[in-house]
Parts: structure tokens; sequence; C-alpha cells
């Protein structure tokens, strides 16, 4: 019975680690795309850099690095005022942003 209630309990806290893992995801990026969306480049790039530690320890860094790459062409884009390049590379991060809380969701194609 012991074994039982030890199991249950390390079942219940990595289903709890799990839920919290997606939803610190899910909040940080939310945040820094209403930011880029509201036209707060600079406090969004902070935003994300602040949250390096916590993404980092989280998610996979392949995706954390495509988009910190990412941030750096917007920035660069927005700051040299090329509208075309700017939009472009905008909308590619807002959907990277937006892809990086899908890798915390459990379905089928994350447990391949």
């Amino acid at each position: 019975m012991r074994r039982l209630c030890i199991a249950l309990l390390l079942l219940v806290l990595l289903i709890w680690g799990s839920w919290w893992s997606l939803h610190a995801v899910e909040q940080v990026t939310g945040s820094i795309v209403r930011e880029i969306q509201a036209g707060n480049l600079d406090q969004a790039h902070q935003h994300w850099d602040d949250a390096q530690l916590l993404l980092g320890s989280l998610l996979l860094h392949d995706e954390i690095d495509q988009a910190d790459r990412l941030f750096d062409r917007v920035l660069a884009a927005h700051e040299s005022e090329s509208s075309e390049d700017f939009l472009l590379d905008c909308t590619e991060l807002l959907a990277q942003l937006n892809h990086l809380p899908d890798l915390e969701r459990p379905s089928f194609i994350n447990l391949l």
C-alpha cells in the first residue's frame, strides 16, 4: 500500500510539473507576442532575454536559438527601417513564438 501511495504521489507531481511547464511557456511567449504586436520591440526583446533561463530549462535549445536569431533580424530590420524585411521577419518571429508552447503540449507528435 505504501508503494502505491508513493507511486501515485510521483504521478501527481509529474502531471503538475508538466502542466506548470506548459503554463509557464504559454504565459511568457504570449506576453512577448502581445508586446511585439503592440509595437514594443525593445520591451519584448528585454522580456525575451529575461526569460532565457526559464525557457532554456524547459524547451529545446535549437528552437530557442532560432527565435533568438529571428529577434535579432527583426531588430536589425526595424533599425534600418526596411519595412518589407521587418514585416517578413516579424511574421516569422511571431510564428516561432506561437510554436514554442506546442512543444510542451501533450500530443502524439511530441511523443515520437
